[in-house]
């Protein structure tokens, strides 16, 4: 119902305008879990009604996630070459003072978050939400870390972007390390090889002093550079299903098991049931959603018989 009925009424308002106030989200979600449970109280956490079928849940749109997502659909629009719509140019001037689309490879700062605010609130909104579903993104390493723009690589709480330097390829962390002393070049060495004014010299040396002990010790771990495909390359070379795609990068399945299949286990003493089957045969078994709605809930324990009353 919701899915069918609900959420498309909202779906182009959060699609092509800036995200409306917390209050209102608050409300939306309110309003969600008051139809699911009449009214009343939640009887299984919301954690889990977002989850798959055969995690337990009942893949409930989660609204932060859903709201992250088609914002972040403006961003393939904004990659796509063969996407002229005159739109980009606005976007394209803004950004070009922080590296153009390098920005949506970086760790993104608030304060840049903040300064694009003021000239355009929803490429903020676009920004912000592309930061938050790929911050906790796992890779190989972090020798492909982007020195510009990155909150996590900061002198006096101000990121770094040397123009002249990103002009001449200069992009991440491993590029100012050589492999073979296992430390970073020499200012001489970085002049030879980029061709970088040598009166840089402080430029380069405060930068090399705030990248962090954990960026450089990991980097050490590693014997050659990092070479794998971005996320952002990843995201582009995909003909569809982008809003879905980035949706679920944002639901983590649950480690562990949750306190009523701890209760059931107990129960059955069972060291370890077959979740994935319990939780997905009431969909195989029957396809009336009122028989499907009550194994639900006597799977969660929520159904009030007289002696759980008692």
């Amino acid at each position: 119902m919701l899915k069918t009925f609900a959420l498309p009424k909202l779906m182009y308002t959060l699609t092509v305008l800036p995200n409306p106030p917390n209050d209102i989200i608050k409300d939306i979600k309110s309003e969600i879990f008051n139809f699911i449970w009449d009214g009343k109280p939640d009887k299984i956490k919301r954690t889990q009604l977002i989850q798959s079928v055969e995690h337990g849940g009942i893949r409930l749109t989660d609204i932060d996630s859903f709201l992250n997502a088609i914002k972040c659909s403006w961003v393939k629009r904004y990659l796509d070459n063969t996407n002229t719509s005159k739109w980009k140019l606005f976007y394209q001037k803004i950004l070009k003072k922080y590296g153009g689309s390098l920005l949506f490879e970086c760790n993104i700062s608030n304060t840049i978050l903040h300064e694009i605010a003021k000239e355009n609130i929803f490429l903020s909104d676009v920004l912000s939400a592309w930061s938050d579903v790929t911050h906790n993104l796992e890779t190989k390493t972090s020798s492909k870390t982007i020195l510009w723009n990155n909150k996590d690589i900061t002198s006096n709480n101000k990121t770094f972007f040397y123009k002249d330097w990103f002009e001449r390829s200069i992009k991440y962390v491993d590029q100012l390390y050589d492999y073979r002393i296992k430390d970073f070049y020499s200012f001489d060495n970085i002049c030879y090889i980029y061709g970088i004014p040598s009166n840089n010299f402080l430029k380069y040396y405060t930068l090399i002093k705030s990248i962090p002990i954990h960026i450089k010790s990991e980097i050490n771990t590693n014997n050659t550079p990092c070479t794998q495909t971005t996320f952002v390359e990843n995201i582009l070379g995909r003909k569809n299903k982008t809003n879905k795609i980035l949706y679920r990068l944002q639901i983590k399945n649950p480690t562990e098991n949750s306190k009523t299949q701890n209760k059931w286990q107990a129960l059955f003493e069972e060291h370890e049931l077959n979740w994935k089957h319990i939780f997905t045969m009431p969909y195989k078994a029957t396809i009336e959603s009122t028989l499907r709605n009550f194994q639900y809930k006597y799977i969660h324990r929520i159904i009030a018989t007289n002696k759980y009353l008692f």
